[in-house]
């Protein structure tokens, strides 16, 4: 009995790392046929029957990101999705998909797709114009990996991209800070 039992479970093990390849090959396809809610949700099954599959949460995040960009880009697209804005749910995507890669950073010893989910973890706040977020993965990404120009050029931008945001910050505070001085001085009736 104990032997039958033993076979069972390994069959069952079987069975289910097979239909884990199977989701992930079924959602790699999906992904570069430019079918992207059909590759997340090949991801998802997958992660559904094991959550410590890697693979899948790196590849979910890619699909998450690509169809964000999408609508992100979509300018000719003013109606609502699902009741928001195409830039809000664009947002809330990106934020899924850093969330993925961010995972996928603090889980994998593998020194490529450590960088990789770095890189694609800045890139995510990259577009959200979080530029300290993307500042910081690049940084990682590059500890990693010192010679990838890619992030480099990216973190360039990133910086550049901060110093203009800090310096718009910086002149807004100071309008404000005039404005409440008018505000408080005595007028003449």
């Amino acid at each position: 009995v104990a032997t039958i039992l033993v076979f069972s479970l390994l069959g069952i093990n079987t069975i289910s790392a097979q239909k884990e390849k199977e989701l992930i090959y079924d959602g790699n396809n999906n992904y570069h046929s430019s079918r992207n809610v059909q590759a997340m949700n090949n991801y998802r099954e997958a992660l559904k029957i094991n959550p410590a599959l890697k693979k899948a949460n790196f590849n979910l995040g890619d699909a998450i990101y690509k169809e964000a960009l999408g609508i992100k880009n979509a300018k000719d697209q003013a109606t609502p999705i699902m009741g928001m804005k195409p830039d809000s749910l664009a947002n809330i995507m990106l934020d899924e998909a850093a969330a993925q890669f961010d995972v996928v950073s603090q889980t994998v010893s593998h020194k490529d797709t450590l960088h990789k989910a770095l890189h694609n973890l800045g890139n995510c706040r990259l577009k959200q114009q979080n530029y300290q977020g993307a500042v910081d993965a690049y940084k990682k990404s590059l500890k990693v990996d010192p010679k990838d120009e890619d992030t480099r050029y990216n973190l360039a931008y990133a910086l550049k991209k901060l110093k203009e945001q800090q310096k718009k910050d910086k002149d807004k505070n100071k309008d404000q800070q005039q404005q409440q001085k008018q505000d408080q001085q005595p007028q003449m009736s």
